[in-house]
This record gives structure tokens, sequence and C-alpha cells, in this order.
């Protein structure tokens, strides 16, 4: 007995895809989660589907249809932790109404986050915490489209197109800077991380060379980047730099307590006395900087703030569509014996 065969093609998602000029998970949203699609791209796809015949797979519709309870969080590394401080208080907060959180390391590189965002909106992260500030047209573009709440930490604007709930880099470098200044310190040198991408750097940077610019006492600096991330090994190694490339300095700004800590070992084994001959100050405030020998005058970011506010801003979003407020937190200096007037 013979069997007769359907020999029409059955249209799926990625066939409506490629004729809407969309992604897969465009498509996927505008059946499933239509509210996350702009209006105009929303009506082309179910246009498109309808004039192809496509139709969702029914059990694949009733399982999408269920929130996903999943929160995606993109940070640079997963080898600092001030950002497993503030992950933390984000990810507990966010338990608490049952969300999960996938976090995905992306580098310093603010432009190299595009597709871990994509991949966190393809398994269905319903909104995003992003470390610095989202520079890519078509990453915000992207984003809009998809109408995903999205929150940008550890910096400050209020002129984008996402809420920020940070601090500011700039104005709390000018204050570190300006402490130095007013302990007699003329020559300084800094120690940033990577800077490619990295608003965080750039603003640090631009204020340090800014505060000591607009001083009426003649001035220098010294810049030292590390392109590995924030190591003690760069610390260390820059310490020697200094003392060979610029023995006039007699203050290290360092954008890391981890680089700082490079440094005051260096300062051990070379016999420099911290802070008589050299004052040593750092960024962060993590947890070991006040047992370092000497303890370390370093600023005190709001990490646990940032993700609590982050995690209740975004749960106040998801369940009740309340407005994402940004907020611009303090940062605190912690003066302690690394430092002292010249």
């Amino acid at each position: 007995m013979s069997i007769a065969k359907n020999n029409q093609t059955r249209c799926n998602v990625t066939d409506v895809a490629k004729a809407a000029g969309v992604s897969v998970a465009t498509v996927s949203r505008s059946f499933n989660l239509p509210h996350h699609v702009r209006d105009d791209v929303r009506e082309k796809v179910l246009k498109v589907a309808a004039r192809m015949g496509y139709t969702p797979n029914s059990a694949a519709k009733a399982l999408r249809l269920r929130k996903t309870n999943v929160i995606g969080a993109i940070i640079p590394t997963l080898d600092h932790s001030i950002y497993a401080t503030m992950v933390k208080s984000f990810q507990d907060k966010l338990a608490e109404y049952g969300y999960v959180v996938y976090v995905l390391s992306c580098g310093f590189d603010s432009g190299a986050i595009y597709e871990k965002v994509k991949l966190l909106v393809e398994r269905g992260a319903e909104a995003l915490l992003v470390v610095g500030d989202i520079r890519d047209p078509a990453l915000t573009k992207y984003l809009q489209e998809h109408r995903m709440p999205v929150i940008c930490t550890y910096s400050y604007f209020d002129d984008r197109a996402f809420p920020f709930i940070g601090f500011d880099n700039y104005q709390s470098t000018r204050q570190l800077t300006d402490y130095l200044l007013g302990l007699g310190h003329r020559h300084m040198a800094m120690l940033t991380g990577p800077m490619k991408g990295n608003d965080r750097q750039e603003a640090r940077q631009r204020a340090f060379i800014d505060t000591l610019a607009n001083h009426p006492d003649s001035c220098s600096h010294a810049i030292y980047e590390s392109t590995d991330g924030y190591t003690i090994a760069f610390g260390e190694q820059t310490l020697r730099r200094i003392r060979l490339e610029h023995p006039e300095i007699t203050a290290i700004v360092c954008n890391s307590d981890v680089i700082a800590f490079g440094v005051l070992s260096a300062c051990k084994k070379l016999g420099i006395d911290v802070p008589r001959q050299l004052s040593v100050t750092g960024y962060d405030n993590l947890e070991f900087a006040d047992y370092l020998d000497p303890p370390l005058t370093t600023l005190s970011i709001p990490a646990t703030e940032m993700g609590l506010l982050s995690a209740e801003a975004l749960i106040a979003n998801l369940k009740n569509g309340t407005e994402i407020k940004p907020a611009l937190l303090s940062t605190q200096m912690m003066i302690r014996q690394s430092s002292d007037r010249i």
C-alpha cells in the first residue's frame, strides 16, 4: 500500500525572520511577548507571518507565554570581587521574587557586549543589568526594539537612552586628587585599568588630569595603563618603572585597590616608606584594603546599594510597569595610613 506524502513545505520561524528582516527572537517575541516589541516592528512581523501562513507551535507558545523569570547581568569580568559584591545583592533581592540571574562577562570594552546581550535576550531574559555606558547605537536600537528594561551601573549619566543607578567616576576622582593636593603633593602618577571602551577609566583619568591642570601651583603627572585588567603584578611592575622614570613623584593614584596592593607590595620590597616617601591611594574599598600594611586610603563605592536598588527597580518595572528612575549614589573617601603630607 502506498502512502501519500504532503509535499507542501511548512513555513518556520526562521523563514519569517528572513522575510521580515528581523531576528528569530523578534519573531518569537512578536507572538509571545508583544509588549517587548515596538508596534511597527510587531505589525510588520505579523503581516509577513500571515502572508506566509506561519502559525507558532501551540506547545512552544504555551511555554513562552509564561514569564521566564530570567534577568541578565553583563559585567566586565568575574575576577574582580567588586562586581561580585554588586551581583550578589542584585541576585539576592531578585531571588526573593522568584527571579533567576544569568551572569555573563564581556571584558572592559563596552563595545563587546552586543553579542552577550543578544544571547541573553534570545535565552528569554526579561530585563538586563549592564556595567557602564552603552555606546553602541546598534545595541541601543536592538534593546529599544525589544522594549527591554535596562539599567546601567558603575557610572552615571543623565542624558542616555537607558537609566543609570550608579555613581560619578569623574567627581569621585576629583575629590581624591584634591585630597592629595591638599597634602602638598604636586607630582603624581595614575595607574589605570584598560581604557578602550571603558567609560569608568576614561572619566577617572580625565578628572585626574583636569584637577592637576586647574591647580594654581605647577603640577606634573604620569599615567600608566594596564591592558590586562586589574592585577597585583601590574601594580608591582609599574611602581618599579615609576621610580626609574619619574623619581619626583610623591603620590600614586591607583584606579583599583588590587593595583594599589601591588604598589604597596613593591614598596615593601624596595624599602620605600609609605606614606613618608610615597603616598598611595586605591579605588573600590575592597575588604582587604583595611588590612594592608599600611591600611589603604581609598574610595568606597556603593556596590551593594547599586545591586539592591537596581533589583528593586527592575522588579517594580516588570511587575507593575513602574518607570525605572535613575539614581546618583554617593562614594566615600576612606582615609587611612597609606597617605600623608609630603
